[in-house]
């Protein structure tokens, strides 16, 4: 008798994991028409129920990797539910409001703790209709399998018939196919449901536009050396949201008050109406490790920050520029910082629309500060009189966020082959915010002497730069490339090596090359 228990058991919790991942594919399916994912809506919830001295060594400790961890655990809680109500169900001795709240209660949790924990973020009518349709499959699925692959006896060997196998095998087959078709099926749902971002657009009244110089055909002969401007698919993106916010333009607005003498709103088209700019800028995330790739370099087109608050008319004592997201994320720049000309409210990217993933409708650009003070989704700016710490200052990270000046090599590869006579090219990028780079020079003895490296001229003041070395090695050999940079005011990139935490990384770049003969 214990053994059939055991084999009960063992079949309720495969039965019930089953079930669970049927409905958490039909509820992704769901999700992939514009409505909150429930696993993400609780996965958001946790994000904000965590105080700051878990998330940020948390966060430096697993950089990108945080979200999907995270993702990862709040999936496995749905299945372990699953799993236990499956469990619960196929054993007689159990009441079926047991196993109704167990297989309920991710479902549930996510609605709950959604609006409890992250109202700004998660639309309680959104993750009803994604929670409600993946617990309506789970209990439906649990209910036919639990019914064919509960444990009985048939005949004397105690063995179950192979049809009641196929059962098990079949819904196994049939929950990975639905998986793989709704990863597949995700552009195509996407694109019935496309709303305005990504869409090519060119201002209405443009102030002033860039003229980049060209690139030089010896860099663009480097096939791995990072493209001068980054397309909108490969910009890097980090948010603290698991779920993008998705705006409708004709609810949205712009609005600019605080400590004003005249506070207004702007519609969508009426930000489009006003004098707009051009800018090529890079954007660095605070968190990049040194040599890492959250850096990428795009073309803008906004309005000036300053023309909106000088119709705005802040307050003399006004001493910070709030700026809060859609989703409620906050954050703040000093009002000098709000005034300079290079601090604009940008809506193409690329020349399209901003994509919903870099910011639409509307984010910020302010010049030498990392991305995480250029506030995407942006609903508001408020006039301060104080020094407001928004979401990341709130959890230690750098209230002034200046960019650090950080060298990259990108080429070549850990093991390269060599004739023994031609030259081998070392190349990367080079970025210190408005500083702007002055001289690269590289290192082939681990940063015993460095010499000059070429730069490629900057797209704008804004920009990385690309720089290269053509490099003969004495002989084959391993060698430690070692790159460093110095600003145009004249200060040397720092050889010491700091974590991202709180002030952005710091430390020259390094990589160990194989030079072989061939």
């Amino acid at each position: 008798m214990r053994m059939r228990l055991d084999r009960r058991a063992r079949t309720g919790l495969l039965v019930g994991a089953l079930a669970m991942f049927f409905a958490l594919d039909l509820a992704f399916l769901v999700s992939l028409r514009g409505f909150a994912f429930a696993p993400d809506a609780l996965g958001q919830a946790v994000i904000e129920i965590m105080p700051g001295f878990i998330v940020v060594p948390l966060i430096g400790l697993l950089q990108f990797w945080a979200k999907r961890l995270l993702v990862a655990g709040v999936l496995l809680g749905f299945g372990a539910c699953g799993a236990l109500a499956g469990a619960l169900a196929v054993d007689p001795r159990r009441r079926d409001r047991t196993v109704l709240a167990v297989g309920a209660l991710p479902w549930v949790g996510s609605v709950v703790l959604g609006q409890l924990f992250a109202p700004g973020v998660v639309d309680l009518s959104s993750v009803l209709l994604t929670s409600a349709v993946g617990a309506v499959t789970y209990f439906v699925a649990l209910q036919l399998l639990a019914g064919v692959a509960t444990y009985q006896p048939d005949g004397p060997t105690g063995e179950r018939s192979p049809s009641r196998r196929r059962v098990l095998y079949g819904a196994a087959a049939v929950s990975a196919l639905v998986a793989v078709a709704s990863l597949g099926a995700g552009a195509a749902v996407r694109g019935l449901a496309k709303r305005a971002e990504g869409i090519p657009q060119v201002a209405r009244r443009l102030r002033s536009t860039v003229s980049p110089p060209p690139a030089l055909e010896t860099f663009e002969a480097l096939p791995a050396l990072t493209p001068r401007i980054t397309s909108n698919a490969d910009h890097y993106t980090v948010d603290t949201t698991l779920i993008k916010p998705s705006v409708e333009l004709g609810k949205w607005t712009l609005d600019v008050g605080g400590a004003v003498a005249s506070p207004f709103s702007l519609t969508y088209d009426e930000l489009l109406d006003l004098e707009a700019v051009e800018q090529l800028k890079t954007l660095e995330c605070i968190s990049n490790e040194v040599g890492g790739d959250l850096i990428s370099t795009a073309l803008w087109t906004g309005v000036p920050l300053r023309d909106l608050l000088a119709r705005a008319q802040p307050k003399p004592e006004t001493y910070d520029g709030k700026l809060t997201s859609v989703d409620g994320y906050t954050d703040s720049i000093r009002i000098e910082k709000a005034m300079e000309a290079d601090t604009i409210v940008a809506y193409l990217m690329n020349g399209v629309t901003i994509p919903q993933d870099h910011g639409y409708p509307a984010r910020l650009l302010v010049p030498n500060i990392y991305g995480m003070k250029n506030v995407k989704w942006l609903k508001s700016i408020e006039c301060v009189t104080f020094d407001f710490l928004g979401y990341w200052m709130e959890r230690g990270w750098s209230d002034l966020a200046v960019v650090n000046t950080n060298t990259r090599i990108d080429t070549p590869s850990r093991a390269v082959k060599w004739d023994g006579t031609s030259k081998i090219a070392v190349a990367g990028i080079a970025f210190a915010g408005a500083r702007g780079i002055a001289r690269v020079e590289l290192s082939t003895d681990g940063g015993g002497t460095f010499t000059p490296a070429e730069l490629e001229p900057a797209l704008g003041q804004l920009t990385w730069v690309r720089w290269k070395l053509d490099w003969t090695p004495p002989t084959a050999g391993k060698f430690t490339l070692v790159a460093r940079s110095t600003d145009r005011t004249g200060a040397v990139e720092t050889q010491i090596k700091r974590e991202p935490f709180p002030n952005g990384a710091t430390g020259w770049d390094s990589v160990d090359v194989i030079v072989t003969r061939g």
